[in-house]
C-alpha cells in the first residue's frame, strides 16, 4: 500500500460476456495503518494460506472468513461462486482423505493485489486407500483480506493403480 493521497486498488468489473476481472484501478486511499497491514504482501500470503488450512480440514462453515458472497472462482470446469466453491470442498472431501498437513505451499509471490501460490497436496483416495500427489497453481485477487476472485488448476501426479 502506498501512502498518501492516491493508491492503486483492485476492484472486481464486469467484462465482455460479463466474465469478472480483477482490474487496477486508482482511487483516494485514507492511508489508515490497519488498511496497510491487512493489504500488505505478508497479509495476502496468510489469507491464502488460512483458506488452504480451512480447505484441507474441510470446514465449510468457515469460509465467510476469507470467501465474501460475490466471490468469483475461474477452473476447468467452470466459473463458480461462493456457494459453487463450497461444494467443490465438500465433493473433493468425499473422493479424498485430507489430513492438516495435506497442502504444501510451495512457492508464493505477490504483485499488487494478486498472491500466485504453487502448491502440492498429498491425499489418500477414499475409495481404495491410496496415496495421491496433486500439483496445483493459484492465482488469487486478495482485498482487505477477502479472496474476491480467483484462477486455478489440478495435477494428478500419480494414477492410482485400479
Amino acid at each position: 500500500m502506498i501512502f498518501g493521497r492516491r493508491a492503486s486498488k483492485t476492484r472486481l468489473r464486469a467484462g465482455r460476456n460479463n466474465v469478472w476481472r480483477c482490474q487496477e484501478t486508482t482511487v483516494q486511499n485514507s492511508a489508515q495503518h490497519n488498511e496497510a497491514d491487512i493489504n500488505s504482501p505478508e497479509s495476502r500470503k496468510a489469507v491464502f494460506r488460512s483458506l488452504v488450512d480451512l480447505y484441507a480440514a474441510g470446514d465449510v462453515s468457515s469460509l465467510d472468513q476469507v470467501i465474501p458472497p460475490d466471490y468469483v472462482g475461474h477452473v476447468s470446469a467452470g466459473d463458480r461462486d461462493r456457494e459453487g466453491f463450497l461444494q467443490s470442498i465438500l465433493y473433493f472431501h468425499n473422493l479424498f482423505i485430507y489430513t492438516k498437513d495435506s497442502f504444501i505451499i510451495e512457492d508464493q509471490l505477490v504483485d499488487g493485489e494478486k498472491v500466485v501460490t504453487r502448491m502440492t497436496a498429498h491425499v489418500h483416495s477414499r475409495e481404495t486407500g491410496e496415496p495421491i500427489t496433486l500439483l496445483g497453481i493459484n492465482i488469487a485477487c486478495i482485498i482487505d483480506g477477502k479472496i474476491l476472485e480467483e484462477w486455478n488448476t489440478w495435477e494428478q501426479l500419480k494414477i492410482p493403480q485400479s
